[in-house]
């Protein structure tokens, strides 16, 4: 599983480069030499990022600047981490220590302004573009994103595209339905439903993965429903905020007219034991939300780093102050996921790491049928791809039963 540049620049008995960047000045003009020369061509190659030992990473740019930071999941995008010049060459490195098993997405910025790391050939997409990704030595690639580790995204082809007008809300909404291979009329096949539906097939890769798992028997065969929002990724009403934020209206949409229409066109098995809605962030919101107040229409649901603290932790007082349901709950999270939202949300609902924990007490008191898991990852596309594939074995493995 490529990650990076594991060797490490051990010239002249040195310790290794670490050691060689944070000593320069008492290093050899020889040695010196060595160090520029195969730091540049890696960098060139980019044979990078530079690793030592399984928590240790070194990353290194080489160009023109009065200064060079890292913005990333380490501080939630706030707080710029400044790189050290190297003295005599026109080099800028940053020493990280990071848990072995962690992956990180982050943008250079150079003289203020952000970029990519152009050594980095690891990039993860998102909604505004393309990040570079760091992954520790010990962090577990699955073997389906080999192919999307450089910034390649998921692809529409062989989705069904619908318009649906709908009654609750007062515009339409686009959906792309994906059918498992030999589709067959005859059968029946559970469902799952995708918030952010666009963002689900570009970055997160699920007709995809979905598609693989079922080739190789890793879950049953399904059919996938994505949903997309009204004016993706732009700030102008309504969009997935307007919907998301526990909106009622928007649950009836979802429930009382998406789900009969995908039944009333589709193979389905009409059972809100065998329907999964999925959403990531606020769609992480509104997928428990949906699974708490419509048992009649799902009880299975998955959050991927949920907006739970949301309007002053809503859905947790909520939770926590009624009787359970019999509803199951998948959700996970990162450990980097502390300072979600800094530039727009309200300073007390950014720490989407401590709302899913406090989640997480909630339904173990309450004795819900759940999983939670955490990693040692950021609030990103990247995170939630990788993940996608468990939580989907979790819901759609198990000899083809949901749990």
């Amino acid at each position: 599983m490529e990650n990076g540049n594991k060797q490490i620049f051990d010239q002249n008995n040195l310790e290794g480069l670490s050691y060689s960047l944070a000593n320069w000045k008492t290093l050899l003009h020889e040695s010196k030499a060595i160090i520029i020369e195969n730091l540049s061509t890696a960098l060139a190659n980019q044979d990078y990022p530079f690793y030592e030992g399984d928590s240790k990473a070194v990353l290194v740019y080489k160009g023109k600047a009065e200064n060079v930071a890292l913005l990333s999941d380490l501080t939630g995008w706030t707080d710029p981490i400044f790189f050290n010049p190297l003295q005599g060459t026109d080099l800028f490195y940053l020493i990280l220590e990071i848990e072995p098993d962690a992956r990180i997405q982050y943008l250079l910025m150079i003289d203020g302004n952000a970029i990519v790391d152009p050594a980095n050939k690891f990039k993860s997409l998102h909604g505004l573009g393309a990040m570079s990704e760091l992954a520790m030595p010990k962090y577990e690639r699955h073997p389906y994103l080999n192919d999307f580790l450089y910034g390649k995204e998921g692809s529409y082809n062989g989705l069904l595209k619908h318009s649906l007008p709908s009654g609750a809300l007062a515009y339409n909404h686009e959906v792309h339905i994906y059918l498992p291979p030999e589709y067959n009329t005859k059968l029946e096949y559970p469902t799952v439903y995708f918030h952010d539906g666009p963002d689900y097939i570009r970055f997160a890769l699920a007709p995809y993965s979905i598609n693989r798992l079922i080739i190789e028997k890793k879950i049953e065969p399904c059919i996938a429903v994505f949903v997309t929002p009204p004016n993706l990724h732009q700030s102008e009403e309504p969009n997935r905020s307007t919907e998301y934020g526990m909106n009622d209206e928007y649950v009836k949409f979802f429930c009382d007219e998406l789900v009969p229409f995908v039944d009333n066109n589709y193979s389905t098995i009409r059972s809100e034991k065998r329907r999964l809605v999925v959403g990531d962030s606020y769609a992480g919101l509104i997928s428990f939300y949906i699974a708490y107040s419509r048992t009649d229409v799902f009880v299975n649901a998955y959050s991927q780093s949920g907006y739970f603290s949301f309007n002053d932790n809503n859905l947790l007082k909520l939770m926590d102050e009624q009787p359970a349901k019999q509803i199951n709950l998948y959700f996970d999270i990162g450990t980097y996921e502390e300072k979600v939202g800094a530039d727009f949300l309200p300073s007390g609902e950014l720490d989407f790491t401590d709302a899913n924990r406090k989640m997480r007490e909630i339904l173990l008191f309450k004795d819900y049928n759940f999983m939670y898991k955490e990693y040692y990852e950021g609030h990103t596309w990247g995170n939630w791809r990788r993940h996608l594939i468990d939580g989907l074995i979790y819901f759609f493995g198990n000899k083809g039963e949901l749990k």
